[in-house]
């Protein structure tokens, strides 16, 4: 092709007319030629060619006005002319390395400015969309020219969020925050007839990753400084749960059930919040069985940090209710044995020993009441006498491990917490409660002080109990395993249906053309990547596990438990870091026999598909066409993040690489080029079957 014209004036002044036959009114915008194409420096006339091809075959899916498009297509072009041109080209580099913003900075007639913005936001400049968007859309622009800016304004911010779920670990609040300024950008500003699949596709994501922000925010310190966000994680909590449950819908959005996603805010919320939150619940919402056993936990753990022995007796009428109605649940909780272990030492908690071993049927074998193995605990844990508090000690310890291991984990205000049984009852209010509840031949003053007396010595933390009595009170409950895995297989827990659903949805499937308008994608798959291993933490079933005590002579029945989904699993490889640098490792060592002396493209089968491999075959076979090879040299392989899909097929990777290469021409060695560079590149993975994992695009994201 002969050489294009030089532009006039690349280097001589900042601002220079983009468009002579625009307006005259312009604006200033920093312009990476280089970016807008998607092309490196390193690249010859040939590679930048490709690039704006590239570009150019594959406009914005978006509703962009005509102008808008026209304006898109003519920076590509002034790109494309000015870095094929080598006079050009040997200016431009010259005037970026003297000074970079001043050759940047073009001038750019005003009704051409969407098309530059569109261009910008194809190239990843989001931050530079959005600032010129803001202050484009102060001026009060005439309608279409603002809908433009805002469809560019709002990838941009989609961008943003892509960004935020690709850190390590996701910033999911910074994700819901940039999407909500972009569904209220397209919902305010008049553009949502140009982009509905893009509001859609933004009010789904939201939807679905929403019910994750508000744990995060409710993850943040228990400080002044974050009061606001956790207040705002609250009312989201109020919000979700409160919209669904008994009557309603099953599940929150991210696939969660609500108990299971009430489990995940417990977590991250103080005893009083969680005691606050079952309170506030309206009365159309029935609490479930699980709901009232969380909270009378809670309570247990507020009395003891509050020294608030009352509390107890709340937790202990809500587990007496719970023994006396089978509120709904899969789980046949309809005998009064279920919860034994927890009213005797609510009795305990109030120095009522003599109420705990009758919950417990210590002093009586032949009771139904009576499990072997709590007494064997206790007795463990004992020095036997004579005397008739002689099993204190151990039911002191079965108390302790029990706060330890089950109660104080599951409150942002106990979990860890140092205590003592003898710092709760010596205190003076505990004191005066029990004082209170003489009578009837009980001694609660002098229990407590013999309590007290016991664990003046013995400090119980999470984490510091013995080993040996933690796993000696986890042999008490022979159907935890059982549960835990009843609890993952069940549809209603909300996770093999929720999957289903999601893929009838299809929420990875988006239909976007371009690299960096997959944007939702990534965050969708970040999202759901990330909620599902959520609902997998060691917390979830733990709301089953203390009710499901029974006698040794007792069973449970576990209902609606779901056959395996599919009956002949395929075994794909779980796409993980070591895979992913091991594929991206075998591409660059194919791509040196494809592109070097050997010339051997039928290699690249081996380890491309789809459109990457097209590519790379046309380019292989123009390079040897030529007469040309590449000799290549890897220096390293960092991989920086890895998305998966939920059917575990498909994998976006991005990965640093860092790699030298060598353009040799035999016959003529002016063609001669080189360049040592490191480089951060996105994948796109698929699973094809017997052809194991192939990469079917990639993209280079930034280079240095």
């Amino acid at each position: 092709d002969p050489p294009a014209a030089a532009p006039a004036g690349v280097s001589a002044a900042p601002c220079v007319p983009l468009f002579p036959d625009a307006a005259d009114r312009s604006l200033p915008v920093q312009v990476d030629f280089y970016k807008v194409l998607g092309a490196e420096p390193h690249f010859l006339s040939d590679g930048v060619r490709r690039a704006f091809e590239a570009r150019a075959a594959k406009p914005p899916q978006y509703g962009y006005s005509t102008d808008t498009l026209v304006g898109r297509r003519q920076i590509l072009q002034l790109a494309h002319d000015t870095l094929t041109n080598q006079s050009s080209r040997t200016e431009y580099d010259r005037a970026l390395s003297e000074d970079r913003d001043a050759a940047l900075t073009l001038d750019v007639a005003w009704d051409k400015v969407p098309g530059v913005l569109c261009a910008l936001q194809e190239a990843g400049e989001a931050q530079a969309v959005l600032a010129i968007g803001e202050h484009l859309l102060e001026d009060r622009p005439p309608k279409r020219f603002k809908q433009d800016v805002v469809l560019a304004m709002a990838l941009a911010y989609v961008d943003i969020s892509r960004d935020a779920m690709a850190a390590s670990p996701p910033d999911v609040i910074r994700c819901c925050e940039v999407l909500e300024r972009a569904l209220k950008l397209l919902q305010e500003d008049g553009a949502i007839n140009l982009a509905p699949g893009l509001l859609s596709q933004i009010d789904e994501t939201l939807e679905e990753i929403t019910p994750r922000c508000v744990l995060e925010l409710l993850a943040l310190p228990l400080d002044e400084k974050h009061q606001i966000e956790r207040q705002e994680g609250l009312r989201g909590v109020r919000n979700i749960l409160w919209s669904v449950g008994r009557g309603g819908i099953a599940t929150v959005g991210g696939g969660f059930s609500r108990e299971a996603y009430m489990n995940e805010a417990f977590l991250q919320m103080t005893s009083a919040e969680q005691m606050d939150f079952f309170s506030k619940t309206p009365n159309s919402i029935p609490p479930e069985w699980f709901e009232i056993y969380s909270v009378a936990l809670a309570n247990v753990a507020q009395a003891i940090v509050s020294k608030r022995p009352e509390l107890i007796m709340m937790a202990d009428d809500l587990f007496e209710q719970l023994q006396k109605f089978n509120i709904g649940s899969q789980y046949a909780y309809d005998n009064e044995m279920d919860l034994a272990l927890e009213r005797a030492l609510c009795s305990l908690l109030v120095g009522d020993i003599s109420n705990c071993r009758i919950w417990l049927a210590i002093d009586n074998e032949s009771s139904a009441h009576r499990d072997p193995k709590i007494v064997e605990f206790i007795v463990n844990n004992s020095t036997i006498d004579q005397q008739e508090n002689d099993l204190l000690p151990g039911l002191c310890k079965l108390l302790e491990t029990w706060l330890v291991s089950e109660v104080f984990p599951r409150s942002r205000d106990t979990r860890g917490m140092q205590f003592t049984l003898g710092d709760y009852y010596d205190d003076p209010k505990v004191l005066s409660y029990l004082e209170m509840m003489e009578g009837g031949g009980a001694s609660h003053l002098a229990a407590a002080a013999a309590i007290a007396k016991l664990g003046a010595q013995a400090t119980a933390a999470l984490g510091t109990v013995k080993s040996s009595a933690v796993q000696a009170f986890n042999k008490i409950f022979p159907l935890i395993e059982q549960l835990d895995r009843s609890a993952m297989e069940n549809p209603n827990d909300g996770l093999e249906e929720p999957v289903s659903k999601f893929d009838q949805k299809n929420i990875m499937g988006f239909d976007i053309h371009d690299s960096k308008n997959a944007a939702l994608k990534i965050v969708c798959a970040s999202a759901l990547f990330a909620l599902l291993t959520v609902i997998g933490l060691k917390y979830l079933p733990r709301n089953k596990v203390l009710p499901a005590i029974r006698s040794e002579h007792e069973s449970m029945t576990v209902a609606n438990v779901v056959d395996s989904v599919d009956d002949e699993p395929i075994q794909i490889p779980r796409m993980d870091a070591k895979l992913a640098e091991d594929i991206v490792r075998k591409w660059q060592s194919i791509k040196t026999k494809a592109l070097g002396s050997d010339h051997s493209v039928e290699s690249l089968q081996e380890v491309l598909d789809g459109n990457m491999l097209k590519v790379w075959t046309d380019r292989a076979a123009e390079i040897g066409r030529k007469g040309w090879f590449w000799d290549y040299t890897l220096s390293d392989v960092a991989i920086d993040s890895i998305t998966v899909s939920l059917d575990g097929r498909r994998a976006t990777v991005e990965a640093t690489i860092e790699e030298a290469g060598q353009l040799i021409d035999a016959t003529d060695p002016k063609n001669n080029d080189s360049y040592d560079t490191k480089y951060t590149t996105r994948y796109e993975m698929t699973f094809t079957g017997l052809g194991g994992w192939k990469i079917t695009e990639g993209a280079v994201l930034k280079s240095s």
